[in-house]
């Protein structure tokens, strides 16, 4: 670590790790919280034809939403990198190449939402009452789909910069929007599933007018636009932008194989009957409320490993990996604890058909396992985003989604749904086992490297 670099950034401490992750505990934590209110109403206002309809749309939808979480994840590595390094036009620069595929993508997305819902439900299996309430979901949400992936790269920027207090803004307007128009639509006017995915589409262009206000706050911190930021030669840089869509590649793969793990888990509640679909359906909801959370702590090992790998720092690297890593299992294994104690109780407030809340505390202690056992997956994701090392998390990826396919195959038939839970166990094990297995050649390839030069010594605010 150069003398600049300690004076301009003191060693990482576990204080500083706790007061950055809390704004993205709120932050994260918003974002399923919208997903338990669609539950909670349409809980309350329908049945479980309701609750599995949204549960198959939005497990189609996100094969093509959560794809392209890329988007976040690579922009973040890349600019905690060129922050390390003190290339503040770069970190600019790859702030306009993020967004301009995003621009690109989430119009694509928009123009294919009836194909997407067509050939989604030729794919999975539901009822057709829960496949047509599914279809209305689907469809009203793809018109959020532009705004929501600009808002991943804006997200992936600011928390690169460790900007977290601006992520945490972003997602409370879009939840507080979401949650109001949840509300509104579904108790209020009784549109059913099409109210939900409509609530969270204006709330996601929401969320982009004002991540677009802190982004243009952030510029003017920095100073306004570097000198050399908009040189087309510099902005299209083959090198730059190559090794934007190879780590965007290998995301977008590693990201396709984790979404088929969700899609299959979704899929196979559905052979177990409709109440099972909908309980399942509500425990992962708060699996994603709990995973949400503890990514605040990847989001800030993500930002510190990046910065270390664009410093060439070991010390930092390692120091970043055991500080954040250390609060994550603990609060982990706090969320376990309590929802063994307290699920069913909420269960027994959020759902309203006694078949799917009689389903959802059936296999209520499955979920209460995964937060801890999540937290080394979570982790190890957000070392390996930040150092932009998309091989292996791709390679990982697929490695961890055969390896649950196998599972559910011989558990399932075996057990029920109590199989398809026990696979869904060993798909997290193996997604933090695979990445802990191939961590020593991070650090190796670290090593390796030589330090990156700086073209703007001027630090990023």
């Amino acid at each position: 670590m150069s003398s600049d670099t300690e004076t301009l950034r003191p060693e990482l401490t576990r204080i500083d790790v706790i007061k950055r992750a809390l704004p993205l505990v709120a932050a994260n934590a918003t974002v399923p919280l919208a997903g338990v209110v669609d539950t909670f109403v349409l809980g309350l206002s329908g049945d479980k034809s309701d609750l599995g309809g949204v549960a198959l749309g939005g497990a189609i939808f996100s094969v093509f939403y959560w794809s392209f979480y890329f988007l976040r994840m690579g922009t973040t590595g890349l600019t905690a990198q060129a922050d390390g390094a003190h290339n503040r036009a770069e970190t600019q620069r790859i702030l306009i190449r993020a967004v301009a595929i995003a621009a690109l993508l989430g119009i694509a997305v928009w123009l294919l939402r009836h194909p997407i819902a067509w050939g989604g439900f030729a794919v999975l299996q539901g009822a057709p009452g829960v496949e047509a309430k599914g279809a209305d979901y689907l469809l009203a949400r793809a018109w959020g789909a532009p705004a929501a992936l600009a808002t991943f790269a804006l997200t992936g920027w600011l928390i690169g910069l460790g900007r977290n207090s601006a992520t945490l803004a972003i997602y409370a307007v879009f939840s507080a929007i979401n949650i109001g128009l949840d509300l509104w639509f579904v108790l209020g006017l009784g549109y059913g599933p099409g109210g939900v995915g409509a609530a969270t589409a204006i709330a996601e262009w929401a969320g982009l007018l004002v991540g677009l206000g802190f982004v243009g706050h952030a510029l003017m911190r920095q100073g306004g636009w570097a000198s050399s930021v908009l040189n087309r030669t510099s902005l299209l840089d083959p090198g730059a932008i190559g090794q934007m869509f190879n780590v965007n590649l290998n995301l977008m793969i590693r990201t396709w194989s984790l979404v088929l793990g969700f899609t299959w888990f979704a899929n196979a509640g559905a052979r177990q009957g409709t109440a099972i679909l909908a309980g399942n359906h509500v425990l992962l909801q708060v699996i994603t409320l709990w995973a949400f959370v503890l990514d605040a702590f990847a989001f800030v090992a993500e930002t510190e490993a990046g910065r270390a790998y664009g410093r060439r720092s070991l010390d930092g690297l390692r120091r970043a990996v055991r500080l954040t890593g250390e609060p994550m299992f603990a609060a982990g294994a706090i969320f376990a604890v309590l929802t063994w104690l307290f699920g069913a109780q909420a269960l027994g407030f959020l759902i309203d058909d006694a078949e799917a809340r009689a389903a959802a505390i059936r296999y209520l202690p499955w979920c209460a396992i995964v937060p801890f056992l999540g937290a080394g997956a979570w982790l190890m994701d957000g070392v390996f985003i930040g150092t932009t090392s998309g091989k292996i998390l791709r390679n990982a990826g697929l490695a961890t989604v055969v390896i649950y396919l196998i599972a559910d195959a011989i558990l399932t038939p075996a057990f029920g749904n109590d199989g398809v839970w026990m696979a869904f166990m060993i798909y997290y094990v193996a997604r933090g086992g695979t990445l802990v297995i191939a961590y020593p050649s991070l650090e190796r390839r670290l090593q390796s490297t030589p330090t990156a030069s700086a073209t703007e010594t001027k630090p990023s605010a």
